[in-house]
C-alpha cells in the first residue's frame, strides 16, 4: 500500500524531503522552517448563515401552513362516514 508524501524540496541538495522535516535526509543539513501556505479570508461562513436563514424559514413556514390547516380542520363540521360497499 502506497501512502501519499507531501513533499518540499531541500534548497541546499535539491532533493524531495517530507514537508515537516527539521534536518535533510541527505545533506544533514538544518533547514528553515517550511512556509506555512496562507488562507485567503473564507467567506463560507456567510453561505453558511444564509442556508441557516433558509432552513429555518422553510421549517417556519411549514409550521405555519400546518397549523392553519389544522385550524381549518378542527373548525369545519364533521362529515358523516361513507358507507365502505357501494350499493349494487
Amino acid at each position: 500500500m502506497l501512502i501519499a508524501m507531501r513533499t518540499r524540496i531541500c534548497p541546499f541538495c535539491k532533493e524531495a524531503i517530507h514537508v515537516q522535516a527539521v534536518v535533510c535526509r541527505y545533506c544533514r543539513r538544518d533547514l528553515p522552517p517550511a512556509e506555512q501556505p496562507r488562507r485567503k479570508n473564507s467567506h463560507a461562513w456567510l453561505a453558511a448563515i444564509a442556508a441557516a436563514g433558509i432552513i429555518v424559514s422553510g421549517a417556519a413556514f411549514l409550521a405555519a401552513e400546518f397549523l392553519r390547516e389544522r385550524k381549518n380542520w378542527l373548525t369545519e363540521p364533521p362529515r358523516p362516514p361513507e358507507s365502505q360497499n357501494p350499493p349494487d
